[in-house]
């Protein structure tokens, strides 16, 4: 007898399928909804006989189960029913479940500046200010690859039937700015310098950072392809690398700050160790104990302060001083203020490159150590070595002093006071100032008479060398 109303032991566990009935026994075969698995249940009675190995097959065959089948399972149930024990949902066969698809996903192919080593934070020598995890590119940089998505596998249920998996989707991502889809759309590829970013389904790269407060240990040191912009200050010991400018619209502590482009920052105290890179010009309020190289002009408004500064361009100080430290500048020097009234040792430099005036610096010492050794030589084969040698290095002096640069200005402005402990270098001349000097003058090279020339006030864009030249025509009509 079959019936489709649950037996007893499947009404206790409310499984519908479908119930043998025997004089001796009652079997009810249950198949699960999604075809994976195939439960019985056993009930012997007190009159006729228990269910033999044959039949239990039998019923499974008759319900449709044929796949996945536990020859243990059933066996082990065949003889636990023959002995006359109730069984309840013993799991005899099971199906093979569908594999669903894996959607189409983005796969990276550049990797962060400063990736994170979540794994290692705890180890004494991990630097918590790198903590950046952007992905820098340049143009024509592979970003990513679009994998497409997977079909899946089937699976196969108890009953025989096959069990569709549910395929995978396809990625949904616009291509935003800077970014080209190669390959049929494959591949992604950078179209300018910056940072990837995938916001909302949509993929770009940006060639602006914009730190909306503080560099900190939240934000961490920062290397990017692009612009920079950060709204609050950066702390001590966090760096900036930004290829193409920077803005800080705070004060920046002992930092290391590279750009190749512009840099304006409110100030900077950078403690004797902080640095400035910067490929353009420079603008800031203030700058104290720095050190700072600037291909174009450093222009600051209030103070320059025991800072080491060598520039291609300008250097100038609108309201206040240049108060102690070492100071170059290709395109010449202005401020109010040089030196102070605490006799600060400040040393200027105008009218040089300052790649050259250090290459200066260096063969003049050689040359003084060659007068040196001479004195001391005693062959001829050694006088005749440093003879060459000394030789060689003035050649090389005087192809130093003698370079062309459009840029160059050999003059220094005070527009107040330039005060005593100051020394000024312009061109072949030096002068130690030992007594505060009034301004407003301009200070510019004597080529006639040797030393320096104090003069009224002319802007930097007046040239010290045109400057000169009248006075050498001057001369040449007396």
């Amino acid at each position: 007898m079959v019936s489709d109303t649950s037996a007893e032991a499947g009404t206790k566990e409310n499984i519908p399928g479908k119930e043998y009935k025997k004089l001796g026994f009652s079997l009810f075969v249950a198949v699960a909804k999604d075809k994976l698995a195939c439960r019985c249940s056993y009930v012997p009675r007190q009159q006729g006989s228990m269910m033999t190995p044959e039949e239990l097959n039998g019923y499974l065959a008759a319900t449709g189960v044929k796949e996945g089948l536990d020859e243990n399972a059933l066996a082990s149930f065949a003889a636990n029913a023959a002995a006359g024990q109730s069984l309840a949902n013993v799991l005899v066969a099971t199906g093979t479940p569908a594999v669903n698809g894996i959607d189409g996903r983005l796969c990276y192919t550049v990797q962060p500046s400063v990736p994170v080593q979540p794994d290692d934070a705890e180890k004494d020598d991990i630097d918590l200010h790198q903590v950046q995890t952007f992905i820098n590119v340049m143009p024509g940089d592979e970003i990513a690859r679009i994998i497409p998505p997977e079909p899946g596998i089937a699976g196969r249920g108890v009953t025989g039937e096959t069990l569709q998996p549910a395929p995978g989707k396809p990625l949904a991502l616009k291509i935003g700015k800077n970014i080209t889809a190669e390959d049929t759309g494959a591949r992604l590829v950078a179209g300018a310098a910056g940072r990837v970013c995938l916001d909302s389904g949509e993929i770009s790269v940006e060639e602006e950072y914009v730190v909306a407060g503080d560099v900190n240990f939240r934000v961490g040191s920062i290397i990017f392809n692009g612009v920079v912009e950060v709204r609050g200050d950066v702390l001590d010991d966090f760096s900036i690398s930004a290829a193409k400018g920077l803005s800080v619209n705070g004060n920046i502590g002992n930092c290391a700050i590279t750009s190749g482009g512009d840099i304006s920052l409110c100030g900077m105290d950078g403690q004797g160790k902080g640095t400035i890179m910067c490929g353009g010009s420079i603008k800031a309020q203030f700058i104290h104990d720095s050190i700072i190289e600037c291909a174009g002009d450093l222009i600051v408004d209030v103070e320059l302060h025991n800072c080491i500064v060598r520039a291609k361009g300008m250097i100038i100080v609108n309201k206040g001083a240049i108060a102690g430290g070492s100071y170059t500048a290709l395109g010449g020097i202005e401020a109010r203020k040089i030196g102070s009234m605490a006799s600060v040792r400040t040393v200027l430099t105008a009218g040089i490159d300052y790649h050259d005036a250090e290459e200066l610096e260096k063969l003049m010492n050689e040359l003084t150590q060659n007068h040196k050794q001479a004195g001391r030589t005693s062959t001829l084969k050694e006088i005749e070595e440093m003879r060459l040698k000394r030789a060689a290095l003035t050649e090389r002096i005087m192809a130093i002093r003698s370079k062309s640069d459009d840029r160059a200005n050999r003059k220094i402005n005070i527009k107040g006071t330039l005060y005593d402990n100051t020394l000024l270098v312009l061109g072949k001349q030096n002068e130690e100032i030992r007594e505060q000097v009034d301004g407003p003058i301009s200070v510019c090279e004597n080529t006639i008479e040797g030393g320096l020339r104090y003069l009224s006030l002319t802007g930097l864009n007046v040239k010290a060398e045109d400057i000169e030249k009248a006075f050498i025509l001057e001369y040449q009509k007396k």
